[in-house]
């Protein structure tokens, strides 16, 4: 697991808020959720700042958002985030990871991480405590970045970011936060997690596993 300490929890805060590349993603991630649950409790994990939880509490009044993070910065930032957006009734923030989610057994209808999974230290015994707080038939969605990318996929990014942004993205926040294809196939493998299905959707520059219990 990487806990980031308190300046470098604000930095990277800031950093994320000004970045259309993962504000596109964050937004993205809020729309399949709403579309996937209008009532229900949710968990995001290693939340960060907050941003996908909050969008997703904006947009969705029926759903219970709950949302931990190993960094107890990130968790006053997400929580200042969350007041300052007049969301603090609608969306919680709480020091947790994966290994050790606080929460009782069959709580949530659905789990998600947003570039989280790939600074997960033991996987296998995540993914199955991930397991134990979801409902019977209740899902996790992971998304990353893909380390190994399309030139499809490089090109779009370019036309979409242009050359500055796609280059900074494939050459410095890929290298450090992204899932390569062996990553994938090693979860796809894992036995007694707790679910009963795996499966990998193809999202461009990202990658959504998806677990069903």
């Amino acid at each position: 697991m990487e806990s980031i300490p308190g300046p470098g929890a604000w930095i990277y805060s800031k950093i994320v808020a000004r970045s259309p590349f993962i504000l596109d993603l964050y937004k993205a991630v809020a729309e399949e959720v709403c579309l996937k649950c209008t009532s229900g409790r949710i968990l995001d994990i290693g939340t960060g700042p907050g941003l996908v939880p909050l969008k997703i509490a904006s947009k969705c009044k029926g759903l219970e958002v709950n949302a931990i993070d190993i960094s107890h910065a990130m968790v006053d930032i997400a929580s200042k985030n969350a007041r300052k957006a007049g969301l603090s009734d609608r969306a919680s923030f709480q020091y947790g990871s994966a290994e050790k989610i606080p929460f009782e057994k069959d709580y949530f209808d659905l789990a998600i991480t947003t570039l989280s999974f790939h600074h997960w230290a033991n996987p296998e015994e995540c993914l199955k405590e991930v397991s134990r707080v979801l409902k019977e038939n209740g899902e996790l969605w992971i998304y990353e970045i893909k380390h190994e990318p399309t030139e499809e996929n490089r090109n779009e990014l370019k036309r979409r970011y242009g050359p500055f942004l796609s280059f900074m993205v494939l050459n410095f926040v890929r290298a450090h936060s992204s899932i390569g294809f062996a990553k994938i196939q090693e979860v796809q493998s894992y036995n007694n997690l707790g679910f009963r299905e795996i499966g990998v959707e193809d999202k461009g520059m990202f990658v959504k596993l998806r677990l069903k219990k």
